[in-house]
């Protein structure tokens, strides 16, 4: 695994870096791999085996840049994409935490789209979305979705969550509580309709909180545009 490790520090942008490996008194064939690198800034240092912490104390001590990131040999650093890494560091100068441009992104989607209601971070093709909409259209034209002051009305009624509160939400948060409020009230639902002796519920119904999720409309379409379509066309026709 060390390879790994080596090589995506060596395809780094960055160029002034040291590489200092501690071998914590490995019995394999680390010290013949890391020779075969001839980089100048590459250091191998191998000692008897003393846990983690010792051996990276060992190679603090060894360092002489003023910025010091650890490096475990089963992991490796991001390739480079032109942007740097986000980097925080402690009153030491040691590296504590970094963000990689990927992580990044997603951060930025987090804060961007949090207040967007029709946000969708998953990956749907034209023609998929085309027919997604389609059946929205079908499934809803009978009903009306609750404004947002109804939803909001019926989590204070179900929570005790005061409207401020609310308010000072982002639309996905209050989105999770209002989904897990009106779960709730569907499995309490369930539940007195299985202890009802009029009906006959088999199973053991589950708390949707413990429920695995499944996307209806990734269930529905099966990934299959086609087939999804032939599904609203039985839709439209009943």
């Amino acid at each position: 695994m060390i390879p790994k490790a080596i090589e995506s520090v060596l395809q780094q942008t960055f160029v002034e870096w040291e590489l200092i490996i501690i071998d914590d008194g490995s019995i394999d064939n680390t010290a013949e791999i890391v020779k075969t690198y001839t980089d100048s800034r590459i250091k191998y240092i191998w000692q008897e085996n003393q846990e983690r912490s010792v051996a990276r104390n060992k190679g603090i001590s060894i360092a002489k840049g003023r910025y010091i990131c650890f490096l475990d040999s089963d992991n490796k650093y991001y390739e480079k994409d032109g942007r740097p890494n986000i980097i925080f560091v402690d009153e030491n100068n040691i590296i504590t935490h970094h963000i990689c441009p990927k992580d990044f992104d997603e951060i930025s989607k987090i804060i961007l789209f949090q207040n967007d209601i029709n946000y969708d971070d998953r990956y749907i093709s034209p023609d998929m979305r085309k027919e997604i909409e389609q059946y929205y259209k079908l499934k809803y034209k009978d009903s009306t979705p609750p404004t947002i002051e109804k939803k909001k009305a019926f989590v204070i009624s179900k929570t005790g969550i005061s409207l401020n509160e609310i308010n000072n939400m982002v639309f996905r948060m209050f989105d999770q509580v209002y989904q897990a409020s009106i779960d709730s009230e569907i499995y309490i639902g369930n539940k007195i309709i299985q202890a009802s002796q009029k009906y006959d519920v088999k199973g053991n119904i589950e708390h949707p909180m413990f429920e695995v999720k499944k996307d209806p409309i990734l269930s529905a379409m099966g990934g299959d545009a086609e087939v999804f379509e032939n599904k609203i066309q039985q839709i439209n026709n009943n």
